[in-house]
């Protein structure tokens, strides 16, 4: 994949004094400043982020508190810290809105999508990104308007919707012309080029990549001269110029590890791979891949550390928490029992007498269920820190496994350039390469679910119209069920039917729906889709006319790796995760899942939200 250079919102371009005594202006120059730092200056970004939250303290400067959030979040960004940062910017994101400042709002919804794109996630970004452009339309600010553009034209570009990428791009590029806004012209040039790169059209991409090394080499941007680089590289890689090519990617590499950027390091790796794997020396070609994949593989074991900690501090706070209720109750409750002992030793001695006795039994009944209760407690504990565990180990092992297929299919085409092979030979190969591949999609699933078994994240939530959404996801779904001559129906009420929910959740569980209920229908047989209206509750079904699944199985559905006895109808895999992974996302949106069926008369699966 290209690189892919986003704008990140800004202010305004002030230089600052350090001399100057802090002020709630001073503290927003310094801010403004901040942004305009790179990679080449982390140090600073977070101590001017202390600084300004300290003064601001002092100050009673609550929009203080949004600056320095945002510096942190940008500091974990080009630290590769991506989970510090996605923390730091819904923060930011939140003090925005509480406070009614509209422009932080923009601003932490462009940080968000930003780093959605470079985790690789641009259907997540553009969603954020749209709603951070109909804020800045609203807002009617020229150069919020042209960062969302860009930014937009970027992300549909990597969605490989290069259309709509020229649309928004142009756009930019005519408020920019327009209101002589030169500063966004070199992010908007390289977005042009990689638009143009992924349409194979190499000469006008070298073009835009072209103007944007000169002005770079002029300024003595380092990190944005990576960028450059490593385009050009590989523009005269697919024109063939391996001369140039070599002389960017080591250029590329250099910059790199002279910035100490993991991220830059391996994506340069991935294009020298690249280099190799053209010119036909596959042996240097996994060379370079082996380098690009430990570093992948380091930055995702300490961000597991990272998660692994916080799950745990969490968890021991909840604990403490806990700890402190049982004995404020455990005081409160020997009081009472205090007063009532006096009240009946006055009464009658006695009666006093019997109650003491009374007492007696109870308080030892109480600390043998005590004792009961603490070594239960402690059994959880140790419960939790075992689950704790097996989760971690299990996404650290199933990571490390793709390792092996990776290497598989590297070497099974080297074994393809070596000599001529026959006919046989070349089924084997393509057998081991599907076999491969298969297997790092089931690595890829078992990380899904043991993550969604894990997963703290906050719900996006957002009014949705439920039949029109997935009327949307079905039609992306048409090609895969025409393919296999199978039709696609999507039933809708006359009415919308709302729902307030997270958009991103619905989408998944539709495509595992949609997938499952295609892959199990034979050809010329139908897939129906509905949405309804049932009141208190959103009803959404997909329905297929599949084999159908037996009684005895279906207590089984949507447990982790269930295997049935039905199969796909064309060959397709099966890894028993799909609806393991539906059940939990549906539990998430505090909704409920069920399935009726009978032998050889399909499937319905019928999932209702409340409203």
């Amino acid at each position: 994949m290209k690189y892919i250079l986003i704008i990140a919102f800004a202010f305004c371009q002030v230089s600052v004094s350090i001399a100057q005594k802090p002020d709630t202006n001073y503290l927003k120059s310094l801010y403004d400043h901040s942004l305009e730092f790179s990679e080449e200056k982390l140090d600073s970004l977070l101590i001017n982020a202390a600084f300004i939250e300290q003064q601001s303290d002092q100050l009673d400067f609550r929009k203080g508190r949004i600056l320095a959030l945002r510096l942190k979040g940008i500091h974990s960004e080009f630290s590769g810290d991506y989970d510090e940062a996605i923390r730091y910017y819904l923060a930011t994101l939140a003090e925005s809105r509480s406070s009614g400042q509209i422009e932080y709002e923009i601003a932490a919804l462009s940080d968000l999508a930003i780093v959605y794109s470079e985790i690789k996630q641009p259907a997540k970004a553009k969603e954020v990104y749209l709603r951070s452009l109909r804020l800045s339309e609203l807002q009617g600010e020229v150069s919020s308007l042209i960062s969302a553009y860009s930014n937009l034209g970027a992300l549909y570009n990597m969605l490989n919707q290069t259309d709509t990428a020229l649309i928004y791009l142009n756009r930019a590029l005519k408020l920019s012309n327009q209101y002589k806004r030169t500063e966004s012209l070199p992010v908007i040039y390289n977005n042009l080029g990689n638009v143009y790169f992924k349409e194979n059209n190499f000469q006008k991409a070298r073009e835009y990549f072209n103007i944007n090394k000169q002005v770079h080499e002029s300024s003595s941007d380092t990190a944005s001269l990576w960028t450059d680089y490593l385009n050009l590289g590989d523009v005269f890689l697919e024109q063939g110029h391996y001369d140039s090519a070599k002389w960017y990617t080591d250029a590329a590499l250099q910059v790199a590890l002279r910035l100490g950027s993991k991220s830059k390091e391996a994506e340069t790796y991935a294009l020298i791979s690249k280099f190799h794997e053209k010119q036909g020396q596959y042996r240097r070609a996994f060379e370079y891949q082996r380098k690009w994949y430990r570093l992948d593989t380091a930055m995702v074991n300490e961000s597991s550390g990272r998660t692994i900690a916080e799950m745990q501090e969490r968890f021991n706070a909840r604990d403490r928490e806990k700890q402190n209720r049982l004995l404020e109750a455990s005081v409160e409750k020997g009081r009472l029992q205090n007063r009532n002992l006096k009240l009946l030793v006055i009464a009658a001695g006695i009666i006093g007498l019997l109650v003491g006795i009374l007492l007696l039994v109870y308080r030892n009944s109480n600390l043998r269920l005590k004792k009961v209760n603490d070594i239960i407690g402690r059994q959880k504990e140790k419960l939790a820190i075992l689950n704790q565990e097996k989760n971690s180990l299990i996404s650290i092992v199933s990571h490390d496994l793709s390792t092996p297929f990776i290497t598989i299919d590297t070497w099974s085409r080297l074994l393809e350039q070596d000599q001529p092979l026959s006919a046989g030979q070349q089924k084997s190969l393509e057998k081991i390469r599907g076999a491969a591949l298969n297997g790092e999609k089931l690595i890829r699933q078992i990380l899904e679910i043991e993550r969604l078994g894990t997963s703290l994240e906050k719900l996006e939530m957002e009014e949705l119209n439920l039949g029109d959404f997935a009327a949307h996801v079905a039609g992306e779904h048409q090609a895969a069920a025409a393919a296999k001559d199978i039709r696609l129906h999507v039933t809708l009420m006359k009415e919308p039917v709302f729902l307030m929910t997270d958009q991103a959740l619905i989408r998944r569980i539709l495509d595992n729906l949609l997938s499952n209920a295609i892959k199990f229908t034979p050809a010329g047989r139908e897939v129906r889709v509905s949405v309804t209206d049932k009141g208190d509750f959103a009803e959404l079904a997909v329905e297929d006319e599949g084999p159908g699944i037996p009684e005895e199985e279906q207590q089984l559905l949507f447990t982790k790796y269930a295997q049935l006895t039905n199969r796909p109808t064309a060959g397709e895999g099966s890894t028993g995760l799909g609806l393991a992974i539906v059940n939990r996302l549906v539990t998430e949106l505090n909704g409920s899942i069920t399935c009726t069926s009978e032998t050889g008369k399909g499937c319905r699966f019928t999932v209702r939200f409340k409203k």
